[in-house]
């Protein structure tokens, strides 16, 4: 039986009475035990569907055990007995779950420190919530545990810092050097969004096309969507009711009577009967026993419900909170906890309370919360689905979604990595558009935000530096085609990547004209970078557009000295998404080197994830005796490792060339046939893809192509028949000939990078979903650290290290906190956290945790000028205005 996480598997539990689909359609409201272990009908039909839900999920693990763990966690805190019959109703559940792993601090919500329990220490409870967390919005957890008490919640979110690592965190300034900006916010921000901007307009059904978007198709989720807003006013108008005094009827009546005389207030254009239908039919969407209305007439009464605060202008970040319709009531204080955590908290304390038996507000409650917690796992990557495709389908749903927020995106950006730290530098990235006065303008809306943001307290009024990193988004194929970039019979440019070459070359040039025209752009636009499908574009076709924008920032920091002398704006920086996915461990670390083999990374550039150099050959092979893989990629892994044991980089051991050279040759004749197939024709062709002159001696990407030319080089580039040759599988078996030259290349090449001080961007909570990982203690990221981190003490006390100088610098970052359900903060405290569950002291995970913090201020690529406001405004005002 394979391995799985214990609290990711009780954390799909958990949240199964609360988020899942078989809920909403059973409409759920509370879990009946008739007596141990026997279920009642509706609680067992919800358990047969976790049953399911699980099989796939829990790696083998008996039925028997499934059922203990549920009923352990659906009863956990029952009054009744043990063995007796026990009813928990949705809100005592919840408020168990919020009290369990979450305890009140004053002016924050922090983890649950009692270690009275065995087995549910601190750092237990943080990597349980980080399984938890993935599968609910933390905000409803916030509201749970501050509702039975009528306390107000502080925040929305759960600082899960211990006091002396938040110390460490606040003292002194924190860098996010690796933030795609499309996804830098979390969902409390962008369920509150969405309360807004539907009273507008809303999302575009035809945005939504994933075929997993909730409720089935974009026009049946967005409809759901206005009618959970709808909804909400409904309760919230009720429980508003009855604080003051005008009603004490339960929800049902007020259904009726209470919407009645809301209605009559309207300016509905067919009278207060078709209104208050419209109301009933929004009820019954979101009960899920009839369908809703039409979308234009709940748009129209949500609107008008909205009053004031659906027509206001939403001109600032916080002009997206205070137009929220429950404002008036609910007062939210600035930085505090918004309406959505302060209205939940309300109506669980009635739950709780005076409305427990009110079985109206608890069904449409806990129905308005499924459909919440269902978008939130539709944009919140799923624990299981490793890999950057499963990630990009994940991440590409939030661009239909931002709604207002887009517009927004920098200052939200600044807000959410702020929390419990000092915020120092903070780099956002983002795709670069293909006209230069759009650069400009982005680069304008960075500078807007941080013109607006209020120095943090403590830090003697300064701001955190910014900074802007381009990054080209590698693509399989062009948007709304099957073409595949990498076949040249499909490309039109008739070479492999051609199309998408040129694409990103009228990206260079957009920033190439932007800096000749602005050299002050230079200030904020701080670096290069190539992302998104690590394994769809390879090296070679990105060098020369790296490389050209380098040079080009050369230029415009020169200009800029000239012009600009006191804010002393230094040339960009590269860093580059690689070594997180590939087939073998052997092509990943291939992957890292190619971009030091090709040039591209100087002294003080970075590597994003990079797991490659982290991850142990010895259990990686454990997992991967049998791999398959394209022909191509398995011959260029097999001409690399002969170009570094012929360049002496690593030893080469007994009997290894011979077997490398052997099944090198046989790939070779059958990609490239018995004339082409010289082995030292190949290894000297695929160190000259990475070369741009050799490209462009053989035309590409504008031809005309040298189909001719017999040489490796022009058959790799434009041959469809290498291509289609090239991407036949071919099984491939590790041994230990081959751990052992991983364990000598990884360290061999750790050590060249460090020589560069190139910096690793570590993101934790990224590299556990996207890698699979059993919990971030097994981080490759502790194999680039020291190793006095490790059990058993320095390595200057056991001897060990000697002369290796393979460690590497690393830095920790957020990556997409929407996607991870993270923030900056919370990355730190993981990784904190995993070094205790490690057995690393805790005085000593402080320090290092410390040491990192200080690493990745080092590693930013900002500049200092870009924190002065003067400087902000100066970039604001010489450049053309926003269009």
């Amino acid at each position: 039986m394979s391995q799985v996480p214990h609290g990711r598997l009780l954390a799909e539990i958990e949240a199964w009475p609360l988020g899942s689909v078989l809920a909403y359609e059973q409409r759920t409201t509370q879990l009946v035990r008739t007596d141990m272990a026997i279920l009642n009908p509706a609680t067992a039909r919800l358990a047969a569907g976790l049953d399911e839900h699980l099989r796939i999920r829990a790696s083998g693990m008996s039925l028997a055990n499934l059922s203990v763990l549920r009923d352990s966690a659906w009863f956990l805190m029952a009054d009744d007995s043990v063995t007796g019959p026990c009813t928990v109703t949705l809100a005592r559940y919840l408020v168990q779950r919020a009290e369990l792993y979450l305890e009140r601090g004053g002016i924050r919500t922090v983890l649950n420190t009692d270690a009275s329990e065995p087995g549910r220490g601190t750092a237990e409870r943080a990597a349980h919530w980080r399984w938890l967390s993935l599968r609910l919005p933390c905000d409803l957890l916030v509201s749970a545990l501050y509702a039975p008490n009528s306390a107000r919640p502080p925040t929305d979110h759960v600082s899960i810092a211990t006091e002396h690592l938040r110390r460490v965190l606040k003292d002194q300034p924190v860098a996010d050097s690796h933030l795609h900006v499309g996804a830098a916010f979390g969902f409390p921000v962008l369920w509150s969004t969405w309360m807004v901007w539907l009273a507008r307009n809303g999302p575009i059904p035809s945005d939504l096309s994933d075929e997993h978007v909730p409720f089935g198709t974009g026009e049946a989720f967005r409809g759901k969507l206005l009618a959970a807003a709808l909804c909400r006013l409904f309760l919230a108008s009720f429980l508003r009711a009855r604080e003051v005094g005008a009603t004490t009827e339960d929800f049902g009546a007020f259904s009726y009577s209470g919407l009645r005389r809301i209605c009559e207030r309207l300016d509905w254009p067919e009278g207060e009967k078709l209104a208050l239908q419209v109301c009933h039919q929004a009820l019954a969407d979101v009960a899920g026993t009839a369908p809703g209305p039409a979308f234009a007439n709940a748009q129209l009464l949500y609107s008008q419900l909205c009053d004031e605060s659906g027509r206001m202008e939403l001109r600032e970040y916080d002009d997206l909170f205070r137009a929220d319709p429950l404002d008036s009531w609910l007062q939210p204080q600035r930085d505090g906890a918004c309406c959505e955590t302060l209205f939940a908290s309300r109506a669980l304390r009635y739950l709780l309370q005076e409305g427990s038996t009110d079985a109206g507000f608890a069904e449409i409650f806990w129905q308005y919360q499924r459909i919440r917690c269902l978008a939130h796992s539709y944009l919140v990557q799923e624990p299981g689905t490793s890999g950057l495709d499963w990630f990009r389908r994940f991440y590409d749903r939030i661009s239909a979604l931002r709604g207002p927020l887009d517009g927004q995106k920098y200052v939200a950006a600044l807000q959410h990595q702020s929390v419990d730290l000092t915020l120092g530098a903070l780099e956002v990235r983002t795709a670069p558009p293909s006209d230069w006065t759009e650069i400009r303008d982005e680069v304008r809306r960075l500078a807007s935000a941080g013109e607006q943001r209020r120095p943090t307290p403590g830090t003697d009024g300064k701001r955190p530096e910014l900074g802007l990193v381009f990054h080209f988004i590698k693509r399989k194929q062009a948007r709304g085609t099957n073409q595949l970039y990498a076949d040249p019979s499909q490309d039109p440019t008739g070479y492999r990547h051609g199309s998408w070459f040129s694409d990103r070359r009228r990206e260079v040039l957009a920033l190439q004209e932007a800096l000749e025209n602005h050299p002050e752009l230079l200030l904020l636009i701080r670096g290069m970078d190539v992302a998104s499908s690590e394994l769809a574009v390879p090296t070679w076709a990105t060098v020369e557009l790296l490389a050209s924008v380098r040079q080009a920032s050369v230029t415009a920091s020169e200009a800029l000295r000239q012009l600009r002398p006191s804010w002393n704006v230094p040339p960009m920086r590269l860093t580059c998404h690689v070594g997180e996915e590939f087939s073998r461990l052997v092509e990943g670390v291939r992957r890292v080197h190619e971009l030091y083999e090709a040039g591209l990374l100087r002294n003080g550039d970075r590597i994003g994830h990079g797991l490659a150099l982290g991850i142990v050959p010895r259990l990686w092979a454990d997992s991967a005796t049998l791999v398959v893989q394209t022909a191509e990629d398995r011959l260029d892994d097999l001409l690399w490792e002969l170009d570094r044991y012929g360049s002496g980089n690593v030893p080469a051991h007994p009997g290894r060339v011979e077997r490398v050279r052997a099944e090198a040759d046989r790939l070779a004749w059958r990609i490239y046939g018995d004339a082409n197939s010289n082995l030292t024709a190949l290894s000297f062709a695929r160190r000259r893809r990475h070369q741009p002159n050799e490209l462009l001696l053989r035309g590409f990407p504008d031809g005309p192509t040298l189909r001719e030319d017999p040489l490796p080089l022009s058959l790799y580039l434009t041959d469809s028949n290498v291509f289609r040759r090239g991407q036949q599988p071919v099984e491939v078996r590790v041994d230990d000939a081959e751990v052992r030259f991983l364990e000598d290349v990884q360290r061999w090449l750790r050590s060249e990078l460090a020589r560069l001080e190139i910096t690793v961007e570590t993101n934790p909570s990224s590299n556990l979903l996207i890698g699979d990982l059993l919990g971030v203690e097994e981080h490759p990221v502790f194999q680039l650290a020291e190793r006095w981190l490790m059990p058993g003490g320095a390595a200057a006390e056991t001897g060990a290290g000697g002369g290796d100088h393979s460690e590497l610098l690393v830095s920790i970052n957020s990556d997409d906190p929407i996607t991870f359900a993270t923030r900056l903060a919370d990355e730190y405290t993981y990784l904190y956290f995993a070094l205790l569950r490690r057995r690393v002291p805790s005085a000593r995970a402080l320090g290092w945790m410390d040491e990192l913090r200080a690493r990745g201020m080092r590693a930013r690529f900002t500049a200092e000028a870009s924190a002065d406001q003067s400087a902000l405004q100066l970039i604001l005002s010489t450049t053309s205005p926003v269009g």
